[in-house]
């Protein structure tokens, strides 16, 4: 909930009928949409890794159940056939979700009270995550295409993905080294897992080479005529790719197709 008058945070359970940061009197009700929407983030707020892996698991199924009815099931399809990518999936999504929801956290363990206003820097942060994730979102539409929602998720969550890793990575470099002294600062970024700047700035730089060099990579080898079919048919290749289907034979028998 936020004060009308200076637009602070105010933490749930604040029984007080004046506003702890101005002290203007505060609204006796709000609209019910509001009032559930502020329940729903504050519930979200200092959550691990298995509450989004929940919450995640269940808006996919739920999302694969109705679209299995109403139509092609190309979701549950995915699911199905690519369990390998459906796990790597149900693993790397929640905990990017966890740290996005971290990062526009105004609550966390040393931190005074979220009605307190944050340094610059942590609303750079924000604003700058929220952002990529609207980028990010509108590129995915545009390379993976705009009716590919469920047949092809998971290139949706990594195309996003790339671009706050990329704005994380660039904002790495753009902290100052004062401004990371500051106490509420560094309480904002131990709270995301980053401990020092140093080592937040060399994860960064090590992302951007990885994907500069791995775009030039794909670029150069998307020129070179039939290089799929020519290392499928290697018989080395063939050979390695026969002794994992060997050893991973039984997993199908787990999830039968039919």
């Amino acid at each position: 909930m936020k004060c009308p008058n200076c637009k602070g945070d105010i933490q749930w359970g604040h029984r007080e009928r004046t506003c702890p940061s101005c002290g203007e009197p505060l609204p006796t009700s709000q609209f019910i949409l509001f009032e559930w929407g502020y329940r729903i983030v504050s519930f979200t707020e200092d959550r691990g890794f298995f509450f989004w892996l929940i919450v995640f698991a269940i808006v996919t199924f739920v999302a694969a159940t109705v679209e299995h009815l109403i139509g092609k099931g190309s979701l549950g399809q995915l699911l199905d056939k690519h369990k390998f990518v459906s796990l790597i999936m149900f693993i790397y999504v929640p905990a990017h979700l966890k740290i996005i929801r971290n990062i526009n956290s105004i609550v966390r363990p040393g931190y005074p009270g979220p009605y307190w206003h944050d340094r610059l820097v942590i609303k750079k942060m924000r604003r700058g995550t929220n952002y990529a994730l609207g980028v990010g979102f509108l590129i995915s539409l545009i390379v993976v295409g705009p009716f590919n929602q469920f047949s092809l998720l998971p290139a949706y969550f990594l195309v996003i993905s790339l671009f706050t890793a990329l704005f994380w990575s660039i904002e790495s470099f753009r902290i100052d080294d004062r401004e990371y002294l500051d106490a509420k600062v560094q309480s904002y970024f131990i709270f995301l897992g980053v401990k020092s700047l140093r080592r937040f700035r060399k994860t960064g730089g090590a992302f951007i080479i990885s994907l500069v060099l791995s775009g030039g990579t794909f670029y150069g080898l998307l020129h070179v005529p039939n290089l799929y079919w020519n290392l499928r048919m290697h018989p080395k290749v063939m050979d390695f790719i026969d002794i994992m289907q060997g050893l991973f034979s039984w997993i199908p028998m787990l999830w039968p197709s039919q």
